[in-house]
C-alpha cells in the first residue's frame, strides 16, 4: 500500500506538465537547454509494454533532446526520507531500462537520474565515516539530480515556471509532517493564492488534474500526516476558497473515512497513524526486496506483491529467516 507521500507525489507527477514544471526547476542550465521539455511524457504512453517495476522507480519519462539528436529518459525517484540504497536502486534500473529501449529502437538513449527527497533521517546520531576503499572509486555508479525539500518554504515559493499544484505539492510534502495541529491552517493561510489558483476549474486543460480533485487530494493528505481535525480544515479551505463549509467539510470527510478504510483503521486517530506508520512499513519492505532479490536472484510479481503486502507480523519472520533459509520458498513459509 501507497504510504500518504507517495500517494500525493504520484497524484501530481503522474501529469507530464506538472513534472516538466518541476523537473524545469531543478536542472542546471546547461542540462535544461538540452531536453524539449514540451515532449514530455509518461513513459507508459512512449514504451508500451514495458514493465517499470514500482520497487525500482517511482515515475519514468520520455523527452526528445533539442535538435533532433535522439530522446532522454527520466528517472524520478520519491524518498520520504533519506536512503543510502537510491543510487543503486536507480542504477539497477537505469542498466535494465536502456537494454531495453535499445533492443526495441536500435540506439541507446540519453538517461537523467532525479530523487525528490524531503524529510529527516530517523536514524540516531552520526554515522562514523567509513573506512578508505581503494576500489570505492571503480564501482558502477550512476549520477543523480537531487532535489531536497528540506531547504524551506522561501526557495520553494521562489522557483520559477512551476505550476500551482506543483508548488503545492512540493510544499506540503516538505512542511505538513512536521507542523503541530494549530500550525496547519495558518500554512493554507500563507499558501493560500496557490490553493485558490489549484481549486480553478476553468485552467487550461493540459494541466490537470484541479478543482475540487486536487483538494480532495491536498486535503486528505494534509489529515492523514498531521492531527489536524476535519472540522478546522474544511473551516480554513471554506474560508479561503469561498466556499460553503458544509460542502468542504462533507468532502474531506468522505475522502478521509475512504482512507481509513483503505488502511484498515477503525477510528480517527488509528486511522491517522496507519498512514504515518505506511511509510516504515514500504522502507522495511524495500529492504527485505533488496535483500532477497541479492540472495535469490530476480524475484517474481507474485512475490514482490506478497513482501509489499505483508504485515508487520510477517516482514519480522521473513527479515529473521533470510539469513539461515536455504531457498525463497523456506524465508516465506507460514
Amino acid at each position: 500500500m501507497q504510504s500518504p507521500h507517495d500517494q500525493l507525489f504520484h497524484f501530481t507527477f503522474r501529469h507530464a506538465a506538472h513534472a516538466a514544471s518541476w523537473l524545469r526547476s531543478i536542472t542546471p542550465p546547461e542540462l535544461r537547454a538540452a531536453i524539449d521539455w514540451s515532449t514530455l511524457t509518461a513513459a507508459d504512453d512512449r514504451l508500451p509494454g514495458l514493465w517499470l517495476r514500482p520497487h525500482l522507480a517511482d515515475r519514468v519519462f520520455v523527452a526528445a533532446r533539442c535538435g533532433g539528436s535522439g530522446v532522454v529518459l527520466i528517472l524520478v525517484e520519491h524518498k520520504s526520507h533519506p536512503d543510502p540504497e537510491v543510487q543503486a536502486q536507480l542504477l539497477r534500473y537505469a542498466v535494465l531500462l536502456r537494454r531495453v529501449f535499445q533492443q526495441r529502437h536500435g540506439a541507446l538513449p540519453s538517461l537523467l537520474a532525479v530523487v525528490l527527497q524531503h524529510g529527516r533521517s530517523t536514524r540516531p546520531g552520526r554515522e562514523a565515516p567509513a573506512a578508505h576503499d581503494p576500489l570505492a572509486a571503480w564501482q558502477p555508479t550512476v549520477r543523480l539530480l537531487v532535489d531536497d525539500l528540506t531547504t524551506g518554504a522561501a526557495a520553494l515559493l521562489e522557483r520559477d515556471g512551476l505550476t500551482a499544484l506543483t508548488r503545492l505539492t512540493l510544499l506540503c510534502l516538505s512542511h505538513l509532517p512536521h507542523l503541530a495541529p494549530e500550525q496547519v491552517p495558518g500554512a493554507f493561510t500563507n499558501w493560500q493564492a496557490l490553493l485558490r489558483a489549484v481549486d480553478r476549474c476553468d485552467a487550461p486543460p493540459d494541466t490537470p488534474p484541479l478543482g475540487p480533485d486536487a483538494i480532495d487530494a491536498i486535503g486528505w493528505y494534509a489529515l492523514a500526516v498531521t492531527d489536524v481535525t476535519p472540522e478546522d480544515l474544511s473551516e480554513t479551505f471554506g474560508r479561503i476558497l469561498h466556499r460553503p463549509e458544509d460542502t468542504i467539510m462533507s468532502t474531506l470527510e468522505r475522502t478521509y473515512q475512504k482512507g481509513k478504510a483503505e488502511g484498515k483503521a477503525e477510528g480517527k486517530a488509528e486511522g491517522k497513524a496507519e498512514g504515518k506508520a505506511e511509510g516504515k512499513a514500504e522502507g522495511r519492505a524495500e529492504t527485505l526486496l533488496r535483500m532477497l532479490h541479492r540472495r535469490f536472484g530476480p524475484l517474481d510479481v507474485t512475490i514482490d506483491q506478497r513482501v509489499r503486502r505483508g504485515s508487520s507480523a510477517e516482514l519480522d519472520a521473513w527479515t529473521d529467516r533470510i539469513l539461515d533459509a536455504p531457498t525463497l520458498a523456506a524465508v516465506l513459509g507460514d
